[in-house]
């Protein structure tokens, strides 16, 4: 069973990070191993929180993976809380990558249009050389212009400067870049994810129904799914389609009951739908 070491946050209650890409990937048979990077009783959307940074621990946590002679098919990493987990993730890259090893970075750091209010001004600077280990990234539309200076919410959403831009951050190292949560002004009703290969040199957008609601942790659903399909060599835009598809189902399914968004998205209903063959 191939393994995948994901390095997320854990909180308790909601529907994102650890929780989710644990049993995505198990459900999508890999071995999920989970570095945490912080544990929270529950994620940062509800009103209050606790909250235990793990960084003084990563170093000594995976340097045990290392004695005992583990390898990874995948690493896949999300939330990192400051510069230097980011650091710390590079050295855990640079230990377990091989030369057969897919490495997913989700740049988590930025939303509607700003970078979020924990990091400082540098942070998207500090990313930009992460993301040079990466094979795949998985960036919002906001993250994207933090990477790359493209603000396509304020510009207007340009398919050549997508792409440009897109293969100036593939000139860095990630060869597969998904820009992810994409709105169309001209189909406010339709949500889109946009993928670039630069492996095969093309260009892709997979539209979902888009009902307005914001659930948190969909993007970790998302990356999930398709960390677990590339990992096994499926084509990056099959694997795209695949996670919208299974999205679009639990978000409308989930939008039949009064649930709080904070809580996420009912996707355990569908997890038997995911399938390796």
């Amino acid at each position: 069973m191939k393994k995948v070491a994901v390095i997320h946050d854990l909180s308790g209650i909601g529907r994102c990070s650890l929780n989710v890409a644990i049993s995505i990937l198990a459900v999508l048979k890999k071995q999920p191993c989970p570095l945490p990077t912080a544990i929270l009783s529950n994620q940062t959307g509800f009103k209050s929180f606790s909250f235990l940074d793990f960084t003084e621990y990563i170093k000594e946590y995976y340097s045990h993976w290392k004695d005992i002679g583990y390898t990874f098919d995948g690493i896949y990493s999300g939330f990192l809380g400051s510069v230097q987990q980011i650091e710390l993730l590079t050295d855990f890259i640079k230990e377990f990558k091989t030369d057969k090893t897919l490495v997913m970075i989700d740049p988590v750091m930025g939303d509607n249009g700003k970078l979020y209010p924990i990091y400082p001004d540098d942070y998207p600077g500090h990313m930009k050389q992460l993301i040079r280990y990466a094979n795949v990234i998985t960036p919002n539309i906001t993250e994207f212009a933090l990477l790359t200076g493209y603000d396509a919410m304020k510009e207007g959403i340009n398919k050549e400067k997508l792409q440009d831009y897109g293969r100036q951050l593939g000139e860095l190292g990630p060869k597969q870049i998904i820009i992810t949560g994409v709105v169309n002004p001209n189909r406010p009703d339709c949500l889109y994810n946009i993928g670039m290969d630069f492996n095969k040199q093309t260009y892709f957008e997979v539209s979902s129904p888009y009902n307005h609601i914001s659930y948190s942790g969909t993007g970790d659903i998302f990356a999930s799914i398709v960390c677990g399909y590339l990992t096994d060599g499926y084509d990056l835009e099959k694997s795209v389609k695949i996670a919208a598809d299974f999205i679009a189902k639990a978000i409308a399914y989930t939008a039949e009951y009064n649930l709080d968004t904070n809580e996420g998205i009912m996707y355990e209903q569908f997890l038997k739908e995911l399938n390796i063959s």
